[in-house]
């Protein structure tokens, strides 16, 4: 048997790969923005129809979108992370906002007579086909996953040889404007790109302004384009292009010309061989497999996404990614989707890319604080519902959405749990978490029924009055489930470090004697005298059941009010969007319930793009993520120190195989299930952390170290404690395979 679960985790990646590439047979252009009445699910879009069948490219920073621009034309849309206004416009933008760069474009000389172009998984490359009355053109082109370097690589044959190759400027402007009804004046505006010409090479380059203390404008930063095409023969071309940014000087345009000198140094090949070798050592960190091959296709370009968007040393991924088009959110949005873009890191076991996240927060200590003084806490950190990526400052009016940092500390929290680096602990989350709570603690006062009350804060964007989104509640259930969380949390890492902490007694205190969550008939509220009961997209009021799990599931009564609540939430129809269905899907995953927690699943695909990419007014980038924590949850799911292997697999899910998932406690988790019935569990231990685990074998478990059977001792039905080494590897067999 042994030798079986070896034989398996040989996987074949190029192999594997390539059965869930990203392909289209016909690309053609759809005649551009949709119009004002091309609706889906209610809403109104403005991007371009041609955006949802692009082939996107990425290496955490850079990026481009690759789609038809015009009948004839394809174009690269090129995005970078950290490449801001400086500067908002009042009425218009929530903060100060990602601006638009601009476009390559590859325009053939004939006229396109048919068209196609695919994505590579494996070597994260795309490439296509273009067929003219003329001839053809083959492309090929990557986001070079350590450079900021763009490749585009073009081969023609037949008479299509004038190919046009160029760079197309945005204007770098808030995307906001179009959806504006009033236009702002001129002046607020920084200057449109210029283009020159350094050392040989063609840079563009927008500079950008801010508004100074006497209400005028000062140059501040630019961003640059720089591109250089090199014919490699009659027929062959290659087109390196660099996108840099320096937030307060000059410096971008020398920084682009000198990316581009260094790539052309190096040599094509090489380039794509230290591109390729990066992606081949980024996919094994885990392999996921299941029979339902719709949703295996999908997690996999997800877990290819993820990589494109987000960068280990880079900016907090914003709700775009480096995919920037037109779009009513051009900002980075901390009450939903920051959250979720980071959530599916830790079980995949691609946690260092959440360091872009630690490093954001850590950067921004000082103005997390400031944010909290307007609402009286001097000794606090709030962050509010919109920023940029670099400057965590909110300007957006206050919306008293309390949770928003904690429900991003909750994600460190899972950072440090699959990690356990102390460090991370000791020197982070706990400064910034008790900070964090403090903010609570100013705002909670003891009512006459001797509980703790917290007056006048938000669930995220609930119209708790008519025309409203944002609304003081009191005892608001967002607000008082990440409190408990809080309070909780500080006190175990307080105990775990010998801290001693002198609030440790107010924290208990709280615990002890916070108001329970407001309910009624159909279930958790979204607070004090403010029922669920209009259409809402969000699940804020539910964080006790997930993402928290602070209920006693076990509990019959309470089991029923959850499933209550989650139904009563999803059956309010005509609000809901994607991200509804990714969250209940995990719901329904917690509570073991396998066949719904797919049947939610399902329901997002009407929200997908056919490249998977997702929109509501404009895109946003969170939902498709989220959806694969959704299917970690079916897989495997390790919260309050067990690890539950197989916990909600539906029905249609036959055949599962998964390794090196990422539980708690720092463990690698294998585990194979056929016809139904699992097959085998391996943990190996990172930290040698204490282990519980439920491996849902059936009949006896044999406990296997070094082919040697080993005691372990069952805590509960079907729950076992085994003593594990760090480095050290158990294998876990039903008796009669």
């Amino acid at each position: 048997m042994l030798s079986n679960i070896k034989a398996r985790n040989c996987i074949m990646w190029e192999e594997f790969l390539s059965q869930h590439e990203l392909s289209f047979p016909e690309v053609s252009y759809k005649g551009g923005y949709y119009s004002e009445n091309d609706r889906v699910h209610g809403l109104r879009r403005k991007y371009k129809k041609e955006w949802e069948e692009g082939l996107f490219i990425g290496n955490g920073m850079i990026g481009a979108m690759i789609y038809k621009d015009s009948r004839k034309s394809l174009k690269w849309e090129l995005g970078r992370n950290d490449v801001v206004a400086h500067n908002f416009l009042h009425g218009i933008d929530w903060a100060v906002p990602r601006v638009p760069i601009g476009d390559f474009l590859l325009t053939p000389s004939g006229n396109v007579t048919s068209e196609s172009m695919k994505l590579s998984l494996w070597n994260a490359e795309a490439e296509g086909v273009i067929n003219t009355d003329r001839g053809a053109i083959e492309w090929h082109s990557l986001a070079h996953a350590v450079e900021d370097i763009i490749i585009i690589k073009v081969k023609t044959s037949g008479e299509e040889k004038n190919i046009s190759l160029g760079f197309r400027p945005e204007h770098g402007v808030s995307h906001r404007i179009l959806y504006a009804d009033k236009k702002p004046t001129l002046d607020s505006l920084p200057q449109k790109p210029f283009q020159t010409v350094i050392d040989g090479m063609n840079v563009s380059i927008q500079t950008f302004i801010k508004e100074d203390e006497n209400d005028t404008f000062v140059d501040e930063g630019e961003c640059a384009v720089a591109w250089k095409e090199i014919k490699e023969s009659d027929n062959e071309l290659v087109v390196y292009i660099s996108i840099t940014n320096s937030y307060y000087d000059d410096t971008a345009r020398n920084k682009a010309v000198q990316n581009i000198k260094s790539s052309i140094q190096l040599g094509l090949s090489e380039c794509v061989n230290t591109h390729r070798e990066w992606w081949h050592n980024y996919y094994p960190r885990s392999y996921v497999s299941f029979s339902d091959k719709k949703w295996e296709k999908f997690y996999w370009i997800q877990m290819y996404k993820i990589a494109c968007a987000m960068k280990e040393d880079g900016v907090v991924l914003d709700s775009q990614g480096p995919w920037l088009t037109v779009t009513p959110w051009p900002t980075t949005v901390w009450n939903l989707n920051v959250q979720l873009c980071y959530m599916p890191l830790y079980t995949s076991n691609r946690v260092r890319l959440g360091n872009s996240l630690i490093n954001t927060l850590k950067k921004n200590e000082k103005i997390l604080i400031e944010n909290a003084k307007p609402l009286g806490i001097d000794n606090g950190m709030y962050i509010s519902r919109a920023t940029n990526p670099i400057d965590l400052t909110a300007p957006w009016p206050d919306t008293r959405e309390l949770g928003n940092l904690t429900w991003a500390l909750h994600n460190i929290w899972r950072h440090y749990r699959v990690s356990m680096d102390e460090a991370l602990l000791r020197e982070f989350l706990y400064p910034f978490l008790k900070a964090n709570i403090n903010s609570y603690l100013c705002l909670m006062y003891k009512g006459e029924d001797g509980k703790y009350h917290i007056r006048d804060t938000s669930s995220p964007e609930y119209p708790s009055a008519p025309n409203t989104n944002h609304f003081p509640i009191n005892d608001c259930n967002y607000t008082l489930a990440l409190l408990r969380w809080g309070c909780q949390t500080l006190l175990e890492i307080n105990e775990k470090l010998g801290l001693n902490d002198e609030l440790r007694v107010q924290w208990e205190d709280v615990i002890s004697n916070l108001v329970n969550y407001p309910t009624d008939e159909n279930g958790f509220m979204v607070g004090e005298q403010i029922p669920f009961a209009v259409s809402h997209r969000h699940y804020s009021h539910l964080f006790m059941i997930y993402p928290l799990h602070l209920l006693d599931k076990e509990e019959p009564k309470v089991f029923e009010l959850m499933k209550k609540s989650i139904g009563h939430w999803v059956g309010f129809v005509g609000a809901l969007q994607g991200y509804t269905y990714t969250g209940a899907a995990a719901m329904e995953a917690y509570l073991g319930n396998g066949n719904k927690a797919l049947e939610y699943l399902n329901g997002l695909e009407q929200y997908l793009c056919p490249n998977t990419m997702y929109s509501e007014k404009g895109p946003v980038i969170e939902t498709p993520l989220s959806a694969t924590e959704s299917i970690h949850y079916m897989l495997m799911q390790s919260w309050g120190d067990v690890i539950r292997v197989f916990p909600a697999v539906p029905d249609d899910w036959q055949e599962v195989e998964f390794r090196d998932l990422l539980a708690e406690g720092a463990f690698e988790v294998s585990a194979a299930r056929k016809a139904g019935k699992t097959q085998y569990v391996k943990i190996k231990s990172l930290a040698g952390s204490s282990l519980r685990i439920q491996p849902n074998i059936d009949g006896r478990v044999k406990c296997l170290i070094n082919d040697n059977e080993m005691s372990m001792i069952e805590v509960e039905k079907g729950i076992y404690e085994i003593e594990l080494k760090k480095g050290e590897s158990v294998t876990l067999l039903s008796e009669v395979n």
